[in-house]
Order: C-alpha cells, then sequence, then structure tokens
C-alpha cells in the first residue's frame, strides 16, 4: 500500500514537471514565434480536384499491366526460345521452334557456328535480351544481330546440295526458308 502511495506521488510529480517543461519552453519561444511568425497552427491541407474518375484510373492502369505483362512474357519466350536453341545439340536444333524470335536475330541465330552459339548459352537472360534487341550484349565471339535491310536474301536452289547428312539437310532447309514470310509456320507446334 505504501509502495502504491509513492508510485502515485511520483507520477503527478512527473505530469507535473513535463507540464512545467512546456511552459518554460513556450515562455522562451514565444518572443521568437511573435516576431518570425511561427504560430505552430495546422497546415493547410492541399487541394487535388481528379481529372479522371475511378474507373477511368482502372481501366488505364489494367491496360498498361497487361501491355507491360505481354511485353515481358514476349521478351521471355524469345530469350528462352534462344537459349534452348543454342544450347541444344545440333541434331535437336533443326526441330527447335524459333516462332518467339525476331526475324533479324533468326537469322543471326541460324548463321551461327558452334562456338558462337556454346557462348550464346553461357551468356545470361540479360545479355541474350541485349543480344535480341541488337544492341551492345557484351557476349564475346558473339556477332551483334544485323537487320535484314543489311542482308540480301539469297535464292536457294529446290534440292539440298549432294551429300549431306539428315541433319544438315534440315539445317539447310531451315536457312533456305529464312527469306519467306511464313518460314517459321512448318516447325509451329500448336
Amino acid at each position: 500500500m505504501m509502495l502504491k502511495a509513492i508510485a502515485n506521488a511520483l507520477a503527478r510529480l512527473f505530469k507535473s514537471g513535463i507540464g512545467a517543461l512546456r511552459w518554460a519552453e513556450n515562455l522562451v519561444l514565444a518572443p521568437f514565434r511573435a516576431i518570425f511568425g511561427g504560430g505552430g497552427g495546422a497546415l493547410a491541407n492541399p487541394e487535388f480536384n481528379p481529372t479522371m474518375t475511378s474507373q477511368e484510373l482502372l481501366e488505364e492502369y489494367e491496360d498498361n499491366r497487361k501491355a507491360q505483362a505481354a511485353l515481358s512474357r514476349s521478351d521471355r519466350d524469345g530469350i528462352g526460345c534462344v537459349m534452348t536453341y543454342a544450347a541444344a545439340s545440333p541434331a535437336a536444333r533443326a526441330t527447335t521452334d524459333l516462332s518467339a524470335v525476331p526475324a533479324d536475330a533468326r537469322v543471326s541465330l541460324l548463321t551461327m557456328d558452334d562456338h558462337e552459339l556454346k557462348a550464346l548459352a553461357a551468356a545470361g537472360p540479360s545479355k541474350v535480351r541485349k543480344w535480341l534487341e541488337g544492341k551492345q550484349h557484351g557476349i564475346f565471339g558473339v556477332p551483334n544481330v544485323t537487320t535484314s535491310a543489311k542482308t540480301k536474301a539469297v535464292s536457294a536452289p529446290l534440292q539440298p546440295p549432294a551429300g549431306m547428312t539428315l541433319q544438315e539437310q534440315m539445317v539447310w532447309r531451315v536457312q533456305a526458308h529464312l527469306g519467306k514470310p511464313d518460314h517459321s509456320t512448318e516447325f509451329r507446334i500448336a
């Protein structure tokens, strides 16, 4: 009981001490507030008048989100397709679907040798994305993607040259169809 009375007395002393400190602070700072105009009042809230309704804002957000998702999905598909093709064995490359790869990058990809494909397969997704976009990618031994305006399509003979293995004939046919607009429809799975 005695301990409770002492605790209550200390609490009252502390509360009055806080009040005394606030009073002393106001006494010292009052002249400065009067001269410099620091009233300590609440700040005025900024005024905002929206020009769009919440429904319009939601529709715009959804459109932007869908566009961004489609862009990143196509990037992922192209990057995955390039990395799969580059890491595949020469026999499996002939049947790899390259429809997600842009035409200019597809031309460069199909004309690469095994060392360039090995370097491309070892590169990370960010470097492969830069390679697909035709930017400086930093992959040693891999040429940049050239635009089709710089390269001219060469008409290929109808039959592959004699003495080719089945794998070489398949690669030859793929390279022969590069100039056609529907060159990747034969290999499309779905």
